[in-house]
C-alpha cells in the first residue's frame, strides 16, 4: 500500500488496454480493491504506435486469459490528468512523488493546463530517455528510447521541471535480473500469483530473445520500469549524476549547457546490483 493511486496511460499497448489491465491486475490478481484507477484523457494519442512488445494485452496473453472482465463506469472519473492536478493542488508541496513509466503525454497535458502544479511534487521519477545508449523505439527507427520517442515534445517539457529523477536506458539495459532466481523466489506466493509471475517472466524472456535483446543462454531480464520504484524506497542504491538535458521531437535526449534549463538527476549506475534485485523482489512481495 505504499502506492495509493494508479494513473493509466498507453505505452507498449493502447491506453484503454492499459486501463483494463491495471484494473484486472489490482482487483483480480493482487486482490486490492481500494486503489483507484483513472483513465487518461489524452494518451490515446500514442495508440497507433504501440510496439506490443509483450503482446496485445501487455502480459503475453497471461492477464487476458485470467480475466475477461471489462471495467467501466465506476472507475472512469475523474481522468488521470484531473486527478493528478487535484491531488497536487490540495496536498502540501513536496509531499507527493510521481512515478512515470510510460510516454509523458499526460504529464505534459497537466503542465499545460495548470502551469506550475507539477513543481509542487516532491519529485517526478521517470523511466525514459537514452543519453549515450542506443534507442529502442520502432516509431523513430531506434533513434530514441521508447517512452521519449512516443512523444518527444512532452518529454522535453517535463524535463524542464526542477524536480526530475531520470532512469534512462544507459542504466536499465546494464542492470539485469536473474530470471531463475525470480522464479524460484516466487514459489513462496499463493499458487495463482506464483503462476502469474512465472508466465510473465517466461513471456518477457521470450520477447527479449525474439527482439535480440538477449540470447537463450543468458537468462537475465531487463526490467526497465522497476528501477523507479526501487529508487523511491531505496534511493541510496543508485549513483546519480546531475545533467541539463533537452529532448527533440523524436525523443532523442542530449546534454546541454543552457542555464535556463534546470538540472535533471540522472541514474547512471548502482552501488550493488544484487541489493537492487532483492529490493525489487521485496517491492512485489517476494
Amino acid at each position: 500500500k505504499q502506492w495509493y493511486q494508479r494513473r493509466v496511460r498507453g505505452g507498449n499497448i493502447p491506453a484503454e488496454a492499459a486501463f483494463q489491465n491495471t484494473s484486472r491486475l489490482l482487483r483480480e490478481v493482487l486482490k486490492i480493491g481500494d486503489v483507484p484507477v483513472y483513465r487518461s484523457g489524452c494518451s490515446q494519442f500514442n495508440d497507433q504506435h504501440c510496439s506490443l512488445f509483450y503482446g496485445a494485452d501487455g502480459h503475453k496473453g497471461v492477464l487476458s486469459a485470467l480475466s475477461a472482465t471489462v471495467y467501466d463506469a465506476e472507475y472512469t472519473q475523474p481522468t488521470s490528468e484531473s486527478f493528478l492536478t487535484n491531488i497536487l493542488t490540495k496536498s502540501d508541496p513536496n509531499t507527493i512523488t510521481i512515478v512515470a513509466i510510460g510516454p509523458l503525454t499526460n504529464l505534459a497535458k497537466v503542465q499545460d493546463s495548470s502551469p506550475g502544479v507539477l513543481a509542487r511534487a516532491k519529485q517526478i521519477v521517470i523511466m525514459g530517455g537514452a543519453i549515450y545508449e542506443e534507442g529502442n523505439c520502432p516509431k523513430t527507427k531506434m533513434a530514441s528510447e521508447y517512452n521519449f520517442g512516443m512523444d518527444g515534445s512532452a518529454a522535453n517539457a517535463i524535463l524542464g521541471l526542477p524536480n526530475i529523477v531520470l532512469f534512462p536506458l544507459d542504466l536499465t539495459v546494464k542492470i539485469r535480473f536473474n530470471m531463475d532466481y525470480i522464479l524460484e523466489t516466487s514459489k513462496c506466493l499463493a499458487e495463482e500469483q506464483s503462476n502469474f509471475i512465472k508466465n510473465i517472466v517466461n513471456g518477457a524472456f521470450e520477447s527479449m530473445v525474439e527482439y535480440n535483446e538477449t540470447t537463450r543462454d543468458d537468462r537475465r531480464l531487463n526490467i526497465h520500469d522497476v528501477h523507479c520504484f526501487v529508487y523511491v524506497l531505496n534511493p541510496q542504491l543508485y549513483q546519480i549524476a546531475d545533467m541539463k538535458l533537452k529532448v527533440d521531437d523524436i525523443g532523442v535526449c542530449s546534454k546541454i549547457t543552457d542555464n535556463s534549463r534546470p538540472v535533471v538527476h540522472v541514474a547512471m549506475g548502482v552501488f550493488d546490483p544484487v541489493a537492487v534485485q532483492n529490493a525489487a523482489l521485496t517491492y512485489v512481495g517476494l
